[in-house]
């Protein structure tokens, strides 16, 4: 975690040395590495590698945030003072990425903290299948994007997506052809995903996804207090629920950060979710008898929570063009 906040604090700093030396004339700021801004006047921050677009910048930062929280909790009086000036550092990360989307994926993790600890389980799964409905029509109303040209260019993205894949049901139009088909990426990893692979494809994708998420939910609500055998088990026990739960928040930024941009293989999410597995294998193994977290008929749950952000989405969709 502190390796991901350290690289956080470079990126937002660079952040900074790009817009302090911002050039009216050139329309950009330079940083490290040659790294510069976008979008003119809005002097929308970008890094170095696959970071450098700030959607993709602002989609590791808002996941970053539930890991200042964690080391704020579990860390000594110095540990609590940097990570409450993490904190600050990312809300203005996330304000120079100029990405609504990552200020919708922010407030959405805070949102869901409040949410999921105060919520029932199924006002809970109301909420979660009522989001992507929310979303849409958000989109559908400008409520995310510049101007009302951009916002139905978005919609007509995602009806095409939706066109792809009821025309190609079982495979898709395959890898990499959502562009060959519609002339832009679908600014929706679901969408996405669901359009190339089509139902095979999209059932593993999402299916892994939502069952790392929801075998995480139910640790949190059912299996944070347990009493261990022996201290050195139970402060284990302890810390590693904090982990995984500072993993399912940073995973919930993605998730929504993920339906404004088409960033379903980014290896942003690959490292997360791996990290997110270790972390239920490592509970899994002190607690053997929550293997059932991954059972077949939780598998077999999540493919279908999956599949209902697809419906969901189309749905919405006819009402919203």
């Amino acid at each position: 975690m502190w390796v991901c906040l350290i690289a956080a604090w470079f990126m937002i700093y660079n952040g900074h040395i790009q817009q302090a030396a911002f050039d009216i004339t050139r329309g950009f700021g330079i940083g490290i590495g040659n790294s510069f801004t976008v979008g003119g006047p809005e002097m929308r921050i970008t890094y170095l590698g696959f970071f450098s677009d700030p959607n993709d910048l602002g989609m590791f930062i808002v996941m970053c945030l539930p890991f200042s929280v964690f080391l704020f909790y579990t860390g000594n009086i110095i540990a609590k003072l940097v990570t409450l000036m993490t904190i600050a550092a990312i809300i203005y990360g996330v304000y120079m990425t100029g990405s609504r989307g990552t200020l919708l994926g922010a407030m959405s993790v805070i949102a869901a903290y409040f949410f999921i600890k105060r919520a029932g389980a199924k006002l809970i799964l109301v909420g979660a299948l009522i989001a992507p409905i929310a979303a849409t029509l958000l989109a559908a109303f400008g409520g995310i994007t510049s101007g009302e040209s951009s916002a139905y260019g978005r919609l007509d993205a995602w009806y095409d997506g939706t066109q792809m894949l009821l025309h190609n049901p079982v495979f898709g139009v395959g890898m990499g052809n959502f562009m060959d088909e519609h002339g832009k990426v679908a600014h929706n990893s679901y969408i996405h995903v669901a359009a190339e692979l089509g139902v095979i494809g999209y059932s593993l994708w999402g299916g892994a996804l939502i069952l790392n998420m929801l075998a995480g939910y139910d640790l949190i609500k059912k299996h944070t207090d347990w009493q261990a055998p022996d201290d050195k088990t139970q402060a284990l026990y302890d810390r590693e629920i904090l982990v995984n739960k500072a993993l399912f928040y940073a995973m919930i930024g993605f998730m929504v950060t993920a339906f404004f941009l088409s960033r379903q293989f980014t290896l942003t999410m690959f490292i997360f979710m791996g990290m997110q597995t270790a972390s239920l294998v490592r509970i899994i193994r002190i607690r053997p008898e929550l293997a059932y977290v991954f059972e077949k008929r939780n598998i077999f749950k999540s493919i279908g929570l999956a599949w209902c952000i697809i419906v969901a989405v189309y749905l919405a969709l006819k009402v919203g063009l």
